[in-house]
C-alpha cells in the first residue's frame, strides 16, 4: 500500500541463485548442462562448452564499477542475492503489496529447448519448482510466470498446466521458438486454448528475436553503442511486431478469451501503433489484415495489457488516446538498468492523471490481466 494505493508490481524478475541448476535440476541431467563457473553483471557465467545455446554467457570482462553500482542501488537486497525475506523486506519498504516475477537467468531455458527440447524441458521442471520454493516464503504476495521450454510442443504445453495449476504460476512467458516456427502454426494452439481454459495471460516480453534489432545483435558486447541499441530498439520494436503478430495472423480473433500481457517496452509507442495497424486493415492502405471482423485495436482493447514505466512522459497522452484500462505499472525490479526503486511510485504519483486512472494502473488492471491466481494465498 503506498498513500492509499494498492500496488501490483506486473513485471518484476528474478536474479536466480547460482546453484539453480545444481541444486534444482534433476539428477539425469546435471552432466548435460554445462556449469555455471561465476556470474558476469547477474548473469550466470558457464564454463565453455556446446550442450547448450551458442549466446550463453561464456565469459568476459565485468565493468569495473558494477558491483559497486549495484550494491549502491539495492543494498542489503544485492548483499543477500534478492532471497524471499530480503525482497519482502524491500516490498515493505517501497509500499508494493504483490509483485508478480519473470525469470532473468532461466531464459537460457528457452534456448536450450531449442537445441536439446530434452534437457531445456528439465531445466523448465527445475526453474518452476524453484520459484514455487521461492514463493513459498509469503504466496499472497510472491507470484511467478513460467518459462517455457519449445522445442518440444507437447512438453511445453504440459509444463505450462504444471507451473500453473500445481505451481502456482500466474501466466506463462511468450516462448521462444525455433527458427522458421512462428507463433500461428497449428502445433501452438494447444498452448493457446491451455492459456483460454485454465484463465492465465502469455506475457510478452521480448522473446520472439524474429525482429529484435537485428542489424546490431552481432555488434553488441557486454556494454556499449551497440547493446545500448539493442536494449532500447529490441524491446518495443519485438513486443509491438509480437503483439501485431497475435492480432494479424488470428490468434486472438479464434481465440478471444486469449489475454497478452506487453511488459517492458514502455507505452507510448501505442499512439502510433494503434492507428497504424487500423489503418493497414481497415483504413486507407488497405494492405493487411484481410478477413479480420475488428480493427486492431480493438482486439488490443480486448485482449492486451501493456505496462508503463514510472516515469514515462506522455502517459497522460496515451490515457487519452486509449482511455486506461489496458495499462498496468511495473518496476523491472532489480535488474540494473531498473528505475531506483525508492522512485518508482513517487515518479508514478507525479504523473498528470487522475487517482482513479492511477488505481486502475496499480492494481485493477493487473487483476483482469492475471487473473483470480493473482489474489489467491496459495497455488
Amino acid at each position: 500500500m503506498w498513500n492509499g494505493f494498492k500496488v501490483i508490481d506486473s513485471d518484476a524478475h528474478h536474479h536466480e541463485p547460482q546453484q539453480l541448476w545444481a541444486r534444482y535440476l534433476e539428477p539425469e541431467y546435471q552432466d548435460r548442462v554445462p556449469k555455471v563457473i561465476g556470474m558476469r553483471r547477474n548473469f550466470f557465467v558457464y564454463a565453455p562448452d556446446d550442450k547448450l545455446s551458442s549466446v550463453l554467457e561464456l565469459g568476459g570482462n565485468i565493468p569495473a564499477h558494477h558491483d559497486k553500482w549495484m550494491a549502491d542501488k539495492y543494498g542489503e537486497a544485492y548483499d543477500k542475492w534478492w532471497s524471499p525475506d530480503i525482497r519482502l523486506k524491500d516490498m515493505d519498504r517501497y509500499g508494493w503489496d504483490i509483485q508478480v516475477i519473470l525469470s532473468t537467468n532461466a531464459n537460457r531455458i528457452m534456448e536450450t529447448a531449442i537445441k536439446n527440447p530434452e534437457v531445456g524441458a528439465a531445466m523448465a521442471r527445475a526453474y518452476h519448482n524453484w520459484c514455487h520454493e521461492y514463493a513459498g516464503a509469503d504466496a499472497a504476495r510472491l507470484k511467478f510466470t513460467a518459462t517455457l521450454p519449445a522445442g518440444d510442443t507437447s512438453a511445453m504445453v504440459v509444463e505450462a498446466r504444471r507451473a500453473v495449476q500445481k505451481l502456482g504460476a500466474v501466466s506463462a512467458r511468450n516462448p521462444l521458438l525455433p527458427d522458421g516456427k512462428w507463433l500461428h502454426e497449428p502445433e501452438y494452439d494447444a498452448l493457446w486454448q491451455l492459456a483460454s481454459d485454465l484463465d492465465f495471460p502469455i506475457s510478452v516480453h521480448g522473446e520472439s528475436r524474429h525482429v529484435r534489432a537485428a542489424p546490431f545483435r552481432a555488434l553488441r558486447g557486454d556494454e556499449g553503442p551497440f547493446s545500448a541499441l539493442d536494449h532500447v530498439i529490441g524491446f518495443p520494436m519485438d513486443n509491438m511486431v509480437t503483439m501485431a503478430h497475435f492480432i494479424f495472423t488470428g490468434i486472438l480473433e479464434r481465440f478471444p478469451k486469449l489475454r497478452l500481457g506487453i511488459l517492458e517496452s514502455n507505452v507510448g509507442w501505442a499512439n502510433f501503433w494503434l492507428p497504424r495497424m487500423d489503418d493497414h486493415s481497415h483504413g486507407r492502405r488497405l494492405i493487411l489484415g484481410a478477413g479480420l471482423p475488428m480493427k486492431p485495436s480493438e482486439y488490443v482493447k480486448r485482449q492486451c495489457v501493456i505496462s508503463a514505466d514510472p516515469d514515462e512522459p506522455g502517459l497522460n497522452t496515451v490515457i487519452d488516446f486509449m482511455g486506461d484500462d489496458n495499462l498496468v505499472w511495473n518496476t523491472d525490479y532489480p535488474h540494473p538498468d531498473a528505475p531506483d526503486p525508492d522512485k518508482v511510485l513517487p515518479w508514478f504519483s507525479a504523473q498528470p492523471i487522475s487517482d482513479d486512472s492511477k488505481r486502475k494502473i496499480l492494481w485493477d488492471n493487473a487483476v483482469r490481466l492475471y487473473g483470480s491466481r493473482l489474489l489467491e494465498r496459495t497455488p
